[in-house]
């Protein structure tokens, strides 16, 4: 039921997001280079971040089963 509940609420958000894009489509298109970019440092970001929480979780329950 969770998951149907996040899924319809997506769905909502994600119109109304393309909703408000549309008018602003010819901006977007000069703009493009500069938002791919950015989604990419913040992807990069992202993913080091959690890899990150990923090795400091690993040796967290490491450093756990030696004691």
């Amino acid at each position: 039921m969770n998951k149907i509940v996040m899924f319809v609420i997506g769905l909502l958000f994600t119109s109304r997001l393309f909703a408000s894009i549309t008018p602003h489509v010819t901006q977007l298109e000069h703009d493009a280079p500069i938002l791919i970019r950015s989604a990419l440092i913040i992807g990069v970001a992202a993913y080091f971040v959690w890899m990150v929480f990923k090795y400091l979780k690993k040796n967290k329950a490491s450093r756990s089963n030696l004691l």
